[in-house]
Parts: C-alpha cells; structure tokens; sequence
C-alpha cells in the first residue's frame, strides 16, 4: 500500500511539472547559511533552505517557517553591448515553508526579487521510511527582458539520514534541461554531511553537469565547515569550485564566511561571500526566520 501511494504522489507531482514546463534555466537562491558554507548544505539545509537545496529534507523539518532576505553585491566591472558596465545590485527573498508531520506531504514555496528577473520556486517532499524522504520541485522564473518568455523546470531530490554522524542527499537540478538555447543544464548533486565529535559539521557537495560543452569543465563542488557553539551560535565557511552563483547567473569559484543565530524561534544569520572568477565581486547576505 504504502509504494502505491508513493507512486501515486510522484505521479502527479511530476504531471504538475510536465504541464508547467516551457524552457529551462537555472532559478537558484542562496540565503546566508548557505553563502557561508560556500554554496554546500544540500544533505541538511537549515528551514527554507530546504526548498532551493533539497526539496526532500522538508519532510524532516518538522516546523512552519518564514525567511526573509536581502542580498547586496557590488564591485565587479561586467561587459554588455553597450560598453563596461559597473556590476552592482541586490537581491529580495521571502519564503515560507510547512514542515509538520499532519499534512499529506510536507511543503514551501519562496519568491525570490534580482535585478535580472523574479523567481518562483515551489517544493514538496514526503518521507517513505523513518530516514528516508523524496521531493520535488518546480521552479519559474520571469525575465526582465521585454520579449523575454517565462521560464520553467524542476528539481529531483532524495535525502538519507543514514547515522547521527553521516547523512546523504541526491539532488538533480533543471530536471528537463529543455532550454532551446541550451544555455543551462541538467546537475547531478550528492549532498553530504559529516558531525565530527559535535563539534565541527563538514558539507562536501561534489556536482556534474554531463551536457556542458566538451571545452568547459563539467565537475565542481561546493565545501564548507560549520562551527556550533552552545547549540545556538554558527561560525561557517566554505569555498566554491565551478559552481552556480545565482546574483550572477553563471558557474564561478569563491569563497564565504558567515554567522548564525538560531534561538527557540527565531534565526538570524549573515554571510560575506567573495566570487574570484569569471566575474570578481564581493556580496553581503542578511536573512531573518521565525519558526515554530
């Protein structure tokens, strides 16, 4: 019974995504905690992480949420057809997220404002054992260009917490990777959490994207440390290696630091990320939770 319910879900969850699908490019968001662990996080995103990350771990959140963030980058000198241009702007983000064991299956969805386009990403997940979850996820974005087309693909994901010291996440991004210009591309992340003596959290998030041209490298990574103290205070940092930089839009490599604060219900946390190449800029990122 409970794999033809299974099945059953998946079906019409991947019926909403076919139907809605026109074009694909990558919508990413990246809050604070993720930003300081380098862009890693994908086998334990932190609240409405969950539903950029990894659709799937939203079964094992167990609580409402609701984020706000802002994003502010600067400093980089970029090229258009009108000359250099100075490379500055932000970005606004609020989500929302039920995690609650009484529902059917566990939700969120989060809208995401940059100066490129708007961005609408809807998740689900459902666990089909104790530490085992599943999701999904669709993702719409909205160009800013006046005869730009909206945009829409989808995110796969499955999450294992396997032991209190490892757990494990498998993630594909751009699902249909149906692009006409193929300008982005399907990714194959595995997510990977390690709790070294409770004293230090390592995220290692190797990627692959296998239909990037021969010319461009198709692996990368995304790694970071994070330090808890007394269970409420976060020291993180990470680095990146040909990976997505979503104020960008392009794969690059980098670099972060953050801080967070996670009381009974409240979370507040900050980021300072540096992007070295393609295009070197630096980014300040603020965000704001209550859950319960």
């Amino acid at each position: 019974m409970l794999d033809r319910i299974h099945a059953l879900f998946i079906s019409c969850i991947s019926w909403i995504m076919i139907t809605l699908s026109l074009q694909t490019h990558a919508a990413d968001f990246h809050s604070p905690r993720t930003d300081g662990l380098g862009g890693a996080g994908h086998a334990s995103p932190l609240l409405t992480d969950a539903i950029y990350l990894n659709p799937s771990f939203t079964s094992f959140m167990f609580t409402h949420a609701l984020s706000t963030h802002y994003l502010s980058y600067c400093c980089g000198t970029q090229q258009t057809p009108q000359g250099p241009t100075d490379f500055h702007g932000h970005n606004l983000n609020i989500s929302v997220l039920d995690g609650t064991t009484e529902a059917i299956f566990q939700a969120g969805v989060g809208y995401t404002r940059r100066e490129d386009a708007a961005l609408l990403h809807i998740g689900a997940s459902k666990s089909i054992a104790r530490r085992l979850g599943i999701g999904t996820g669709v993702k719409v974005i909205f160009p800013n260009e006046k005869f730009a087309s909206r945009i829409t693909d989808a995110t796969f994901s499955a999450s294992g917490l396997i032991s209190s010291w490892f757990q494990s996440a498998l993630i594909i991004d751009n699902l249909f990777e149906s692009a006409q210009d193929r300008s982005f591309y399907r990714d194959f992340i595995l997510g990977t959490k390690f709790n070294i003596t409770k004293i230090i959290l390592l995220y290692l998030d190797p990627h692959w994207m296998p239909s990037l041209p021969q010319d461009k490298a198709r692996w990368g990574y995304q790694t970071g440390l994070e330090f808890p103290f007394f269970s409420e205070l976060f020291l993180r940092m990470g680095i990146f290696k040909n990976s997505m930089i979503p104020y960008q839009a392009q794969l690059g490599d980098g670099y972060g630091f953050g801080l967070g604060w996670l009381a009974p219900r409240l979370s507040v946390d900050y980021a300072f990320s540096r992007v070295t190449q393609p295009l070197s800029s630096l980014a300040h990122n603020f965000g704001f939770s209550i859950y319960f």
